[in-house]
């Protein structure tokens, strides 16, 4: 980057300082006497080229200004983007069980089922939730499916839709509100039938006109595996992207798809609870003293973590077109104040004849700004 930045800086010295170097080596040095005993202003082709550069500036330089100031407006604007879940005072814990002692599926349902009372029991804590995957967490898991009720189309036409695992408790813990039906509870265990939530774009996309209550899911990646009954829907919740359009979604419990990592979500009662972080360690190293718990991180952090790209590119962009619009202004500067001396003979005649500070300013004031208005 060094080696480039310095030969760009080394050609464009050198391009944009050859042109009045091969005008001075070509000089006619009678005509410049005689333009000299004139106060001439150099040509009238010299005059033009200054303002084509000027024009050319301020219209290259107002052009970035005009993208930064829409990059700032959609900046906010994707900041101001309702994500489908209130992420202040929501905190999330990324955990994940060894898989040499949590292999079996019993063993990690056993374990986050008595987990799950402990951290809500704790003071200030709200709600408890948990999915895998988290919104925002760099991660995401999607299936192809049909409807049952739907005719078969043949392998390899099935849509896909995102799959979620999440416990009882995540969809209050996250302020997902429930459109219809119910939420996961205690009787779809891993004996129950098995059951899933959709959300508002599942349903809008492959159940149109239709109440999805009672419908049924095949999925294609378990052959033989038991349909999954639809009993409940959910708002719909951005998933990866704040600026991406919500994705058909379908919800699985815990309870019936365990799994070794989960993401725990913590709704408190204020934006920092002192001691939250040591309680929920101290919990987990009841059950296991050898398993590591990380930090806790508000889902804000996460939602910002989202906003980086975005936000460098708004403040790239922003210093660009400032760094331009100062080049633009300290290039008008010089041309007309170069103009100005060069004219230095002529001004003085026009005075001498009667012309006013006021009308010398003026003209001065027309011919600037009537380059700058056209740029």
């Amino acid at each position: 980057v060094f080696a480039f930045t310095l030969g760009l800086a080394v050609l464009s010295t050198f391009a944009f300082g050859l042109v009045p170097a091969l005008q001075v080596s070509r000089a006619n040095l009678n005509e410049s006497l005689q333009q000299g005993s004139k106060g001439s202003t150099g040509g009238l082709h010299g005059t033009r080229v200054r303002a084509f550069l000027v024009i050319s500036q301020v219209s290259l330089s107002l052009l970035l200004l005009t993208a930064a100031g829409l990059l700032i407006k959609s900046f906010f604007n994707l900041r101001a983007t309702d994500p489908g879940f209130e992420p202040t005072r929501l905190l999330t814990l990324d955990q994940v069980l060894p898989r040499a002692r949590y292999s079996e599926p019993d063993l990690q349902r056993r374990f986050f089922e008595r987990l799950m009372p402990k951290l809500a029991a704790l003071p200030g804590v709200e709600a408890v939730g948990g999915a895998n995957p988290l919104p925002f967490s760099d991660n995401d898991s999607s299936s192809s499916f049909r409807i049952a009720s739907q005719p078969e189309r043949g392998p390899g036409t099935h849509p896909d839709a995102s799959n979620l695992m999440v416990m009882p408790g995540y969809f209050r813990s996250m302020k997902i509100p429930m459109r219809a039906g119910r939420d996961f509870d205690q009787r779809d265990n891993e004996n129950a039938r098995h059951v899933a939530l959709v959300n508002e774009a599942f349903v809008c996309r492959f159940l149109p006109n239709t109440n999805p209550i009672g419908e049924r899911i095949l999925r294609d990646k378990e052959e033989g595996a038991d349909p999954l009954e639809i009993i409940g829907v959910v708002g719909d919740a951005k998933q990866t992207d704040l600026g991406a359009e919500v994705i058909p979604e379908f919800y699985q419990p815990f309870a019936q798809e365990p799994a070794r990592r989960v993401w725990l979500t913590l709704r408190t009662a204020t934006a920092s609870l002192t001691g939250l972080d040591a309680a929920i360690r101290r919990i987990v190293h009841e059950q296991d003293a050898e398993i590591f718990v990380g930090n806790p991180q508000p889902m804000e952090f996460l939602l910002g973590r989202n906003l980086a790209q975005p936000r460098f590119n708004m403040i790239l962009l922003g210093v660009f077109a400032a760094v331009a619009m100062v080049l633009a202004a300290i290039g008008i500067y010089g041309v007309i104040a170069y103009s100005v001396a060069q004219r230095t003979r002529e001004i003085g005649i026009r005075m001498a004849l009667g012309a006013q500070r006021t009308d010398m300013l003026r003209m001065v004031l027309r011919q600037s700004l009537s380059v700058v208005l056209i740029g």
